[in-house]
């Protein structure tokens, strides 16, 4: 993967089928069943099925599409490892049905080909849907290298 290219929403699916319970990650304090569940609320989020805080929109559209832009001129294996996870998208359950979590995540990629147009994201106000996928991909890419899925 050179520094800019993603991969697609089938290739991503593809080394979801690799993931296992058992997987370990290679930093970090989820678990795989946490992070398939992380990846698949990051998703919601984007889609603006999360609600959050007025405060995080007002510093989303003014400050965060400064990160936004930081992010996605890096290759998701280049991407800081540990940042803060918000509360919406933070997993703590450690008793997550590994096999639901696996399919639903996969559903949801799924449903990404057929997104168009503008959404609203609740953070970052009104982004082409193109631009949502990016980072959703870009995102989810990240984790599956944290549990060693991208060579």
């Amino acid at each position: 993967m050179n520094k800019l290219s993603l991969l697609s929403i089938e290739e991503l699916n593809n080394k979801l089928h690799f993931l296992e319970k058992e997987s370990v990650s290679k930093w970090g304090e989820m678990n795989s069943s946490q992070m398939i569940k992380h990846c698949s609320n990051f998703i919601d989020l984007y889609l603006g099925k999360i609600k959050v805080p007025f405060w995080h929109k007002y510093f989303g559209v003014t400050i965060g599409k400064l990160f936004l832009i930081y992010i996605s001129k890096k290759s998701p294996l280049e991407t800081p490892r540990n940042l803060r996870t918000d509360k919406s998208l933070k997993i703590s359950d450690e008793n997550l049905d590994f096999n639901l979590e696996k399919r639903i995540l996969e559903q949801k990629l799924n449903n990404l080909i057929n997104i168009e147009g503008k959404i609203d994201h609740p953070i970052y106000g009104k982004m082409e849907s193109e631009k949502i996928k990016f980072f959703i991909i870009h995102h989810t890419t990240h984790h599956f290298n944290q549990f060693n899925l991208i060579k």
